[in-house]
């Protein structure tokens, strides 16, 4: 490993004093190796490994930013749950140490892709590591859609939305609105239905080989296709959305000893029933 690039979540590094230190503990620990920083807007070549710095949010950015390039992710929390991380701050260089001992492994997880095809015929394609969401607005109606699966017709939906989910989002937005956890290096889609006005409507787990088609009508007077919950686009006629497996998957490094049971426990369950009991831990 010789390259290095750090990630950083501006919001909550401002001044950068979290970043400054990440960039110290790699020059302390790993003397030989190049630091590079990375934005949105620049993602320097050559690159072996993409340190995140934050949270859940930064990491699912930096999975889209990071897309086709073939380059892990390794995940430093500053941020509040850190599900999708690797290390503590605190812990980084230990850390770093294993990582140059060859102690990891890196996990392929799939994304999706969704293409939306407008009325007008204009076509716009996006991809994301959790979810891609149809939703009503804040104020709207509900929506009226139908789905399909491959060439089949699957159901007609009424409710607020819909949510396609891969087995890594299957623990956020999909597991609130009442879907299934799935393991997540499993290649399945996830649908899960949001607020349904219909009773005979059942969540479904598809194969990641097959093809979900959203046909969304004008009796909807606007509605939002949210890729990931950042990218976000208002939709007022009619369109045709159409999601799948991504071509590329998101490469994640994980320590030796890595536990994803044990961190679903300790980041996701204990950490809920704390939140309802009013009471507040630390991971």
């Amino acid at each position: 490993m010789q390259k290095i690039g750090i990630y950083s979540n501006e919001e909550k590094d401002p001044e950068g004093k979290y970043l400054e230190e990440t960039k110290n503990i790699i020059r302390d620990t790993l003397p030989q190796i190049e630091v590079f920083s990375v934005t949105e807007n620049h993602l320097p070549l050559g690159l072996d490994l993409l340190l995140v710095l934050g949270g859940d949010g930064t990491f699912l950015s930096a999975a889209r930013l990071a897309y086709g390039k073939d380059l892990p992710l390794f995940g430093v929390n500053i941020g509040n749950l850190g599900f999708l991380t690797g290390t503590e701050l605190n812990e980084l260089k230990s850390s770093l140490l294993q990582i140059e001992e060859s102690k990891y492994s890196i996990e392929d997880r799939m994304m999706l892709e969704a293409t939306l095809r407008m009325e007008s015929g204009e076509r716009r394609s996006f991809v994301a590591l959790n979810d891609a969401v149809v939703h009503k607005g804040a104020l709207g109606n509900i929506i009226h859609f139908e789905l399909h699966v491959d060439e089949d017709f699957s159901n007609s939906y009424r409710g607020d939305g819909i949510i396609l989910t891969t087995p890594t989002g299957s623990t956020a937005y999909n597991l609130s609105a009442g879907g299934s956890i799935m393991y997540p290096t499993v290649e399945a889609i996830g649908v899960t239905a949001i607020c349904p006005h219909s009773f005979g409507i059942r969540d479904l787990v598809l194969s990641s080989k097959q093809v979900v088609t959203l046909k969304i009508g004008k009796s909807n007077e606007e509605y939002f296709l949210s890729m990931d919950g950042q990218v976000n686009l208002r939709i007022t006629g009619d369109s045709v959305i159409r999601i799948q497996k991504a071509a590329s998957s998101c490469k994640i490094l994980r320590l030796d000893g890595y536990d994803y049971f044990h961190v679903l426990r300790q980041k996701l369950l204990y950490k809920a029933i704390n939140t309802q009991g009013g009471n507040d831990i630390e991971n």
